[in-house]
């Protein structure tokens, strides 16, 4: 964990490097324990001259917890906080659900970078 004086609100980005097909799967899973909302990005009837590999598998939900939320879709989780304020024990559920789900801090393993997570503050109870 990681602690100290903070001011920006907490947003990080997770990948995984092999897509989600399943959103139902992953709702099911995360219903709950929090408040969700599903996005479907696009509506793909009708598109005849979409050849994408991310045809059927473009949508995001939005899962809040206290005062952490995600929009996870298939292959990447962006972890945010609209205000900055203490992790909650419901906050680090959703914290470390994401990380188990996506655990990569990078978009591919062959890219020179990684992206640090910042730091946050942890409620004390």
């Amino acid at each position: 964990m990681k602690t100290g004086l903070l001011s920006e609100p907490y947003y990080y980005v997770r990948f995984r490097w092999r897509r989600i097909s399943n959103s139902i799967e992953l709702i099911e899973k995360l219903k709950e324990d929090f408040t969700l909302t599903l996005y479907p990005r696009e509506r793909e009837d009708g598109k005849l001259y979409d050849w994408s590999p991310h045809k059927g598998h473009r949508w995001e939900i939005l899962v809040k917890a206290d005062t952490l939320s995600a929009f996870l879709s298939e292959s990447r989780a962006v972890l945010f906080q609209r205000m900055r304020a203490p992790f909650s024990k419901r906050d680090m559920k959703l914290r470390d659900m994401a990380f188990l789900l996506y655990p990569h801090n990078g978009l591919a393993p062959f890219l020179p970078f990684l992206i640090d997570e910042p730091p946050f503050e942890v409620e004390q109870r």
